[in-house]
């Protein structure tokens, strides 16, 4: 069931990069509620449109609307997850939970959520990369609990990166429960078969552009997989969900 909410509209974003732009005149609206992945080659703009969004970066062109009303402060309007979280001192994995304003209690609980209870107390710097991971989603995850669900938006650059397959697994069912509630929930995300059974809708960046945004069906199509990721295959759905079929790689 889809609940309904503002939807976050992107209108003619556009972000100037060193040498080419990163996003160009990019339109979308995002539905909350709604289990949405971002997917596209390297290089396509997915960091980039995250950054926006999450108002680390300004745009050199375009708005964003979060919907009627006058606009929050962007700490009460999102919680963020980049792709690279730089901590060097010594806190314990639930001290690093508890930067999100949260107790020690809600801070296990979290760490609990993801699988990772065990290592509350082990110190940050000792853990692996993966665990490293975990422990920040917990973090990002404890701050969009303490926004309203009927502003709040997750955005996720590659949560998925360095996890096996079962703590990827409590990675995606933590958001599916946010976006059950109401929460806007937005992935990228390059390990498309581990996200696809999650994701109800696609929006595939090429070259910093939208080019496509709807049912995974309907987004990743063979001609795209070809020509954006040199590869024969089509997107096969199945109850649930659904999973890229590979047949090989383009010379």
């Amino acid at each position: 069931m889809t609940i309904t909410g503002a939807a976050l509209t992107v209108q003619g974003v556009s972000l100037s990069g060193p040498r080419q732009p990163r996003l160009r005149d990019l339109s979308v609206t995002l539905p909350r509620g709604q289990r949405l992945l971002l997917a596209g080659p390297n290089g396509a703009g997915k960091s980039s449109l995250l950054d926006v969004l999450s108002g680390d970066v300004a745009p050199s062109a375009g708005t964003l609307h979060w919907g009627p009303g006058t606009p929050a402060p962007w700490a009460e309007r999102r919680a963020y997850l980049p792709q690279r979280n730089a901590l060097a001192h010594p806190f314990s994995a639930a001290q690093v939970v508890g930067l999100a304003g949260v107790g020690t209690r809600e801070a296990r609980d979290h760490l609990e959520e993801l699988g990772i209870k065990d290592w509350a107390e082990q110190p940050y710097p000792t853990l692996s990369g993966g665990l490293r991971r975990l422990v920040h989603m917990a973090r990002v995850l404890a701050q969009l609990d303490r926004l309203a669900p009927e502003v709040g938006w997750g955005f996720f650059d590659e949560p998925l990166a360095n996890l096996d397959w079962r703590f990827a697994g409590r990675v995606l069912n933590a958001l599916e429960r946010r976006a059950a509630v109401g929460y806007g929930i937005l992935l990228a995300a390059h390990e498309l078969n581990l996200a696809l059974p999650w994701a109800e809708q696609v929006l595939l960046l090429i070259g910093g552009r939208g080019e496509a945004f709807g049912a995974p069906a309907a987004v990743l199509t063979p001609e795209r997989l070809a020509t954006h990721w040199g590869v024969r295959g089509h997107f096969e759905a199945r109850e649930g969900g659904g999973r890229l079929v590979l047949d090989g790689l383009d010379p």
